[in-house]
Parts: structure tokens; sequence; C-alpha cells
């Protein structure tokens, strides 16, 4: 029950329009980022995706709970809601937990939340009504998920977003449930840092649509069609994928062709790419390069893929860094002779003390020498030695490492050079656009005390 009641998702109900997540300015102009924008937002970004898949499985429970409970005079007085919540409320406190605290709970009024354990009490009578039982039997989650199972079968359902109109997240019999209503179910759940997360993307996307229509820059069906060839001819070209067409990739991940063109976050790289190119012609690009050749070739030149094996070290050492950076130093120089005997990836996957790279091996990937993802030292070790190289113990502020030059790229030449400056740049006019949108989150609002 417990479990139920809290990691599902919220039935969603029409939210106030004027509940403001944010603010900011758009063209000037003071603006506002509501629910409702971002709950429109995360519906259509994680709608394919498996967390949107859960919520949905929760959005279509929900309707068929109510409607079976409608039919069958099976819907709770609000008093013996109250009543639940309140014993709810009580188990948790027991067991350690604050209800207040829950996601579910923060970011949905009470009148919401108690209609959720409404139908989550009709749904335990409506199964004890079926089976015979008592009112005072136990209802187990198995049985919950058999009655849904067998209300699933006897309705029509139609999932498919393509199969479905624009702004219709499910066809559930005769109903159809907007987009809105499945954002919202989303939000309810969400935790602050994914909130502000898509609250930071409905005010990029809104401000980047708009200069685009300024500048005359908004994507045509013929150039988004051609960014999508641009992704297949570079989906054939990465090793990775293994040759596997750009459809199948899209497939693993819930998406389509037609999908990935109606989607308003790749509309939205199309935009930024038309601007860039405006913004930055060749010719401006070309006098770029010729004004600091250096620098343009650490921006965007020959690349190295680099493997790097960490340890970490605090002076003096203790129970969580158990070595001295003199520790580490002696470690590495073991590390260095493995090294010299067995493959980079093998002995990495089992020293390196970096989470994210171990799996991998080290491999930290292709980079530029003024790239921004790795500490100085790193680099600058990287692109001073030879291919195959691997350098001595280095010392950085937190640890220790050995880096290995895996692969070098050759020198590019000027059209994919001008490119990936154009790229660069790309980067930095998002970035400046957020900026100059201001964005502006109120105050935390303190957790909803728990009635």
């Amino acid at each position: 029950m417990l479990a139920f009641a809290f990691c599902c998702l919220l039935l969603p109900t029409p939210q106030a329009p004027t509940d403001v997540l944010a603010t900011y300015e758009l063209g000037g102009k003071p603006a506002q980022v509501t629910r409702t924008d971002v709950a429109v937002e995360m519906a259509f970004h994680l709608r394919r995706q498996d967390l949107g898949q859960k919520a949905l499985d929760v959005l279509i429970d929900s309707h068929l709970t109510r409607k079976a409970a409608q039919q069958q005079g099976q819907l709770p007085t609000d008093a013996e809601v109250r009543k639940f919540w309140q014993d709810l409320q009580a188990e948790l406190r027991a067991a350690g937990q604050r209800p207040e605290q829950f996601d579910a709970v923060r970011n949905t009024s009470e009148a919401e939340l108690l209609e959720f354990l409404g139908l989550q009490l009709a749904q335990e009578r409506l199964v004890r009504a079926e089976l015979g039982l008592k009112a005072t039997d136990k209802v187990s989650g198995d049985l919950l998920r058999l009655w849904l199972q067998e209300q699933r079968k006897q309705a029509k359902l139609v999932l498919d977003p393509d199969a479905l109109p624009a702004g219709v997240a499910v066809a559930i019999d005769d109903t159809r449930v907007p987009m809105v209503d499945f954002g919202l179910l989303l939000l309810r759940t969400s935790t602050d840092a994914e909130r502000d997360r898509f609250v930071q993307q409905v005010v990029y996307l809104a401000a980047l649509e708009a200069l685009a229509r300024e500048r005359g820059c908004e994507p045509t069906a013929a150039q988004l069609e051609a960014a999508i060839a641009k992704l297949a001819e570079d989906a054939r070209a990465e090793p990775r994928y293994r040759g596997l067409p750009l459809e199948k990739l899209l497939e693993a991940q819930g998406y389509t062709l037609v999908s990935l063109q109606r989607s308003r976050v790749f509309r939205a790289k199309v935009a930024l790419d038309l601007l860039a190119q405006q913004l930055h012609p060749d010719a401006t690009l070309r006098a770029e390069v010729a004004a600091d050749p250096a620098g343009a070739a650490a921006r965007a030149g020959a690349r190295r893929r680099l493997g790097v094996i960490f340890v970490r070290a605090l002076d003096p050492p203790n129970a969580l860094i158990p070595r001295s950076f003199q520790a580490a130093e002696a470690h590495l120089l073991q590390v260095l002779e493995r090294l010299a005997k067995q493959p980079f990836a093998e002995v990495a996957r089992i020293e390196t003390e970096d989470p994210g790279s171990k799996p991998q091996g080290g491999d930290f990937g292709w980079h530029h020498r003024a790239s921004e993802r790795l500490p100085e030292l790193v680099l600058d070790a990287g692109f001073r030695q030879a291919n195959g190289e691997v350098s001595k113990p280095l010392r950085g502020p937190d640890g220790v490492y050995l880096v290995k030059v895996l692969d070098v790229e050759p020198e590019p030449d000027e059209a994919t050079l001008l490119q990936r400056l154009r790229t660069r740049h790309a980067q930095e006019l998002q970035a400046q656009i957020l900026r100059d949108a201001k964005l502006r989150f109120p105050e935390a609002r303190p957790a909803r005390t728990a009635k």
C-alpha cells in the first residue's frame, strides 16, 4: 500500500493558470513560466521515455479505477479518505519518514492528494467486491495489479503517439486525455531539480524561437529534412553504432523520424544552427582563424582521445580518502609498470577511481586542446605526449593522474575547422540566450504541512 501510494504518480486535475514557477524577460518584456508551460514541455519531452511510460500507466490505471468505481458505487466519502490519509501519515512517521517531504505531497494540493488516495481506497473496494472479501480483509499488491490488468484488457487503448491527434497523450475508450494533464501528472512528482531544468528549457526554447523569428531563421520543412539526413549520415559514420540506420537508433529511444521532425527541441536545434550560420558565416570564421591561428586550433583543430587513471589523494588522508599524495604517486608508479604488460583499459577498469570513466576503461573520449571537460594538467599532458604514450603521475588538487594518448586525429580540413568553430559559437549563443532571459525563480516555498 505505502509503496503504491507514494512511488506512483498522482492523478492529474486542472491547475490554476496563474501558478507561476519563474519569471524572465522575452524581447525585453516581462514573461512568466507557469505550471502549465512546464507540464506541456515535460509531457512532450518525456512521453516516449521510460519515466513517461510509467506515468502513462498510472494515468490509465487511475482513469479505469475511477470509471469502475463510479459505475459500481465504490467511491469513498471525503471523511473516509481523510481518515485513511491520517492513518497513512501515522504509519510513515512511525517508520521514521516525513510525509510532507515526499515530492508527491509537496507538489500537490490537498484536494488532489485526497482524490488520488480516494482512488486507492476505491480500487481496494472494487477488488474485495469482485472476490467476495470482507471490508476488513487485506488486499495485496498482486491482487490490485491483476485487477488492473483485467480492466486494461476490457478497455480500448491507443498508446502510439504517432496514431494520436496532436496534443493527446492517450485515448482510453472514448476519452482522449490531453498532453497537459499527462504533463501535470509528471510535474507533481518531479524533484525541484527536475522541475527547474524544465523551467529553464521552457525559457530557452521561447527565447530562441523569438530570436529565430526576428532574424528569419525559423527552420523550413526542407531544412528539417536536411538536418535529419545529416543525422543519418553522422550515425552511419559513427563506429559505435556499427552501421545501424538512424530509424533503428531512434526506435531504441522511442522515437520515429516523424516524431523527431515534430519535436520542439529538435526544431530549436536546427534553428540554433541556422542562427549560427547567419551570425558567423565562413568569411567571418576565416578572419577569426587568421587573427588567432593557435587559438582556433586549440578550440576546433585536431582532437585527441585521452585515457585517464585517477586516484584520489588527501593530505593528511582520512577514512574516506585513505591515500596521501605521496602514497597515490607511489601507487601509480606501480600501475605504470603494469601498463607495460597489460592493456590500459584492463588496468583502468580496476585502478581508476573516477566513476564516470571506469566502465569505459578510463576512456574520456575525444577532446580539443581548449576542452573544458578535463583538468588543464590532463589536457597539457595529453597534447604534449606522442600517440600511445603514458604520462608520469601528475598531481592535481584532489588526486593524482596517469594520462594516455589513445588516438590522435588528423588535422581537419578548412570546412571541418570552420564548422567546428561555428558549433562553438552556437553553444556560446545558447548560453547567451539564457543569460539575456534573466531567469528568476521565486523564493523557495516551504514544504506543505501534511494534515
